[in-house]
């Protein structure tokens, strides 16, 4: 991908339509005092663009509904299959791992990204062959790992991927049900991301209402389209405590005009607001860690570093570097369980 090159034509053509300073709300500031000014006007502009006034007026009056199905006992946690209403006939399936204990227990909310069983993955529901054996060898049942360090674990149907997922029935859309999702979602003046932070919210909504859950500890983790969700639920949502983003993070257009995301992330208008680190940099001043793969082939390593030098920056600002980390893990596209929890566990407590 790093040999792909657009030529001068197109080159000059997405210079100019990119140019910097039409980003109203990237941030330039330097101070702590700067910074607070910039996130209390740039989170509403940024809700306002993923869709999400858009949901909440049309799902206005909807009370939330959840149900767990029977338990079921594993080593050393109790399993739950659950599902949650989040606005009107749209019923999101999740996992629920609950350690054992009464708790208050902190939270974590696993998003996964283009999979449509990423949420059995994460739960570790998969016990054998070959996606088993890569959910393993890739870190990729994060809810089990966090059930085990004492989280109530919930792992969310991503929607847009199997089951609550819009088939591309005639196949104009490429075959890909996440790009029908988008192309629906762009005529009602909705977003794919703004769906799934929306459903990510309803679950915190439901969650901190349960008294086994400490609703002031809230972990966000996905891998990458999760990693997508969790920077955009974690900018939009100031109750989430930890964020980390796994193999999602780099600039929506290289230097040489490539976008590195997926069509179903793509946020009309996002580069009149801001780049990556602006959107990311909303998190602050809570506990964000990056981790990014040095082989992933999606997000080219040098776009990666001067994204995250410019997300340093704003937690500069904010006061607070201590509390953003930047990790590279020497794989691929997936989740890196020994950088990841270093990082979550003393920011928990």
């Amino acid at each position: 991908m790093n040999d792909l090159k657009y030529d001068d034509r197109v080159l000059r053509y997405l210079k100019r339509i990119y140019r910097e300073e039409r980003r109203s709300f990237a941030f330039r500031g330097g101070s702590q005092r700067e910074f607070e000014k910039w996130s209390a006007t740039a989170r509403p502009r940024l809700r306002e663009l993923v869709g999400l006034d858009v949901i909440a007026g049309t799902a206005r009056g909807h009370r939330i509904q959840a149900r767990l199905e029977e338990p079921l006992e594993e080593a050393g946690y109790t399993r739950y299959k659950g599902h949650i209403q989040t606005e009107p006939g749209v019923e999101i399936p999740f996992w629920l791992l609950r350690p054992k204990g009464g708790g208050p227990h902190p939270l974590g909310i696993f998003p996964h990204g283009h999979s449509d069983n990423g949420m059995d993955s994460y739960a570790g529901i998969i016990k054998e062959g070959e996606i088993a054996e890569r959910n393993r060898r890739e870190d990729r049942e994060v809810a089990v790992q966090a059930v085990r360090r004492g989280f109530v674990a919930i792992a969310p149907n991503t929607r847009g991927f199997k089951p609550f997922d819009i088939p591309d029935l005639t196949g104009r859309h490429g075959n890909r049900n996440c790009r029908s999702q988008l192309l629906h979602c762009l005529l009602a003046g909705r977003t794919p991301v703004g769906e799934r932070v929306w459903d990510m919210m309803r679950i915190i909504d439901w969650a901190r209402d349960q008294p086994y859950i400490d609703a002031g500890r809230i972990l966000v983790m996905g891998n990458s389209g999760g990693g997508v969700v969790t920077i955009y639920t974690s900018a939009l949502d100031t109750r989430v405590t930890v964020a980390v983003p796994s193999c999602s993070f780099c600039p929506y257009v290289g230097r040489g005009g490539l976008i590195h995301h997926c069509d179903c992330n793509a946020i009309p208008g996002i580069l009149s607001f801001g780049n990556i680190h602006d959107v990311a940099g909303l998190i602050a001043p809570r506990h964000l860690c990056i981790v990014n793969g040095r082989q992933d082939k999606l997000f080219p390593p040098d776009e990666v570093e001067r994204a995250a030098r410019s997300l340093s920056r704003i937690y500069r600002a904010a006061g607070v570097p201590d509390r953003f980390s930047h990790r590279w893990g020497d794989g691929g596209h997936r989740f890196y369980e020994d950088l990841m929890w270093p990082f979550i566990e003393p920011a928990m407590t």
